[in-house]
């Protein structure tokens, strides 16, 4: 797993439980369980939600700009198979 194009932060004003960055382009996902934090989407962002085992997570981007916007799907894909040993969650929603 050397060659992994992103990396996991923790969260810093204890919001969110991590932070997913992207190597590449530097664009940055902020994690929430949905049991353990409250969550007020911020409607500048895109929010994505995935389920795995009664387990709910939910994504939003940091500061999105369209030339990081592609990279977000993978950068949630990657994260999900790294915490959930999970290559095929749920993804129920996104919204923008």
């Amino acid at each position: 797993m050397e060659n992994e194009n992103y990396k996991v932060l923790k969260g810093y004003d204890n919001s969110c439980l991590e932070i997913i960055q992207s190597k590449v382009t530097d664009i940055k996902i902020k994690v929430y369980n949905s049991q353990q934090a409250s969550f007020i989407p911020d409607p500048n962002e895109i929010q994505m939600y995935a389920e795995d085992n009664n387990t709910r997570l939910i994504f939003e981007t940091m500061d999105l700009s369209v030339t990081k916007g592609i990279d977000v799907f993978n950068a949630i894909k990657w994260y999900v198979r790294l915490r959930f040993n999970n290559t095929s969650p749920l993804i129920k929603h996104f919204e923008n």
